[in-house]
């Protein structure tokens, strides 16, 4: 019987438990990965909502992703302060969060430059936001979202720019005008019917508020049985209620207690809105609610139209008074907030993501090890033109392997420059789409190559 090495048996234990302690390679719950062709995505999209928004003179922020929790506390609803915000103690016994939103931060960033900043204040940012709340279609516990705000305009000119933006990104992204439908509201309205036309209690209207939301996503006997503990009156207030989802934009004032002033207002912005050609994406929606405790005059969100996606993309509206909680300065604004992921599925949805391809940058070929010297040589005149330029670094590995590597990459084009091109002083450019290729001067290579591939 032959004697176990104890040291031997020992590194085998040791393998074995380093095995079982590898970590998982799953990512946090409701966050997401991004590989190359997901960032080449999410920049693609990034890209297009910044020109659009850029065009119209808005200019770009940021701000830190931690702030106090006592901005929350004082600038969000009590859901995200409650349930949602990932929190913490940090090592000097300050109590911060991660930023769930970007309005306490807008808030604070503006009302520090309050009397400096020129009228109207036109501005944008794309942060990345963190809500603990249950992963879903269209919503996860990251992600990045396109705010835009314009302040100091107390006019409906203000509405009809921010609407007009709104459209344009899907219209960037070449989303057809029927594909989304712009809803609309005023909280004026909302507020009255329920305190004055329902004559309800203030702590009773959130509450109903928020049913009326929710009408479309349940069955109408549903609907009515969440609302009886809520009204004084359930039969006759019920009545009101249909009355009042059931109007339009000239009908709504036949409601008692309804006042005029917000009624005209909305007319005033649809009749407007009519010049831009969009009025046939635009309605009048009484059951817009948005946050109840934040929004004080004019509400939207816009809608997917399509059933496999019927949902709610994106949405914003006025607010008064933005900057209060740091300046006795008032200050009025209007915005709204696109997040990635709703984009993202809005565009799936409609087949509107492109192919993302390589046909305007090379791949070039390391024939031989000896020849890297001119291989690093020819890719630096390339990139110094503008033409990216990706080396193979493997001088052993074969013309075919490195071709099939390229094109696992997504490469169009690919310079193969070895013994005898450097002698002739030519380099081959193969298309490896159209399975062709030609010698070129190496004098005429960067006029040939920016025409081919359209730079």
């Amino acid at each position: 019987m032959t004697r176990e090495n104890p040291e031997k048996k020992a590194i085998f234990l040791r393998k074995i438990d380093l095995a079982e302690k590898k970590l998982s390679t799953a990512n946090y719950k409701g966050t997401r990965d991004f590989y190359p062709e997901d960032m080449q995505l999410r920049n693609w999209m990034f890209e297009i909502m910044k020109k659009v928004v850029i065009s119209y003179g808005y200019r770009e922020y940021d701000g830190p992703i931690l702030e106090s929790l006592d901005i929350y506390k004082a600038k969000s609803g009590q859901e995200i302060v409650d349930k949602q915000l990932y929190d913490f103690i940090d090592k000097g016994e300050r109590h911060v969060a991660i930023r769930p939103e970007m309005t306490p931060t807008l808030a604070r960033m503006v009302a520090g430059r309050a009397r400096d900043l020129p009228r109207p204040i036109r501005w944008f940012s794309l942060p990345n936001l963190w809500r603990y709340e249950a992963p879903g279609h269209g919503r996860l516990r990251e992600h990045w979202q396109l705010n835009v705000d314009i302040f100091g305009v107390n006019s409906v000119n203000a509405e009809i720019e921010i609407i007009s933006l709104a459209c344009d990104i899907l219209f960037a992204f070449n989303a057809p005008k029927d594909s989304f439908r712009v809803k609309f509201s005023h909280r004026g309205i909302l507020s009255s019917f329920l305190r004055n036309t329902l004559s309800l209690l203030p702590e009773k209207e959130e509450a109903v508020a928020k049913i009326l939301d929710k009408k479309n996503k349940v069955t109408q006997e549903e609907f009515e049985s969440s609302l009886l503990d809520l009204l004084p009156n359930p039969t006759d207030q019920l009545k009101l209620i249909d009355q009042y989802l059931n109007s339009n934009i000239d009908t709504v004032l036949q409601i008692s207690g309804i006042p005029e002033e917000p009624v005209i207002y909305i007319q005033e912005f649809y009749d407007k809105i009519k010049i831009l050609g969009i009025s046939e994406s635009v309605e009048f929606d009484p059951s817009i609610i948005r946050g109840f405790d934040y929004y004080t005059g004019f509400i939207f969100e816009i809608f997917d139209t399509n059933k496999q996606n019927k949902r709610s993309l994106y949405g914003g509206g006025r607010y008064d008074n933005l900057i209060g909680l740091f300046s006795n300065e008032e200050l009025s604004g209007i915005g709204f907030g696109l997040g990635d992921v709703t984009l993202e599925n809005f565009l799936k949805t409609h087949n509107l993501i492109p192919e993302f391809n390589r046909d305007s940058s090379v791949y070039l070929t390391l024939m031989n090890n000896a020849l890297f010297s001119d291989i690093l040589l020819l890719a630096r005149e390339l990139r110094r033109e503008g033409i990216d330029t990706e080396i193979n670094l493997d001088g052993n590995q074969k013309l075919g392997k490195q071709i099939s590597i390229a094109e696992k990459k997504g490469y169009r084009y690919l310079l193969v420059l070895g013994e005898d091109e450097i002698k002739d002083n030519n380099v081959i450019l193969k298309d490896l789409k159209e399975s062709n290729q030609k010698i070129i001067s190496k004098n005429q290579l960067m006029i040939d190559l920016k025409l081919v591939l359209g730079i």
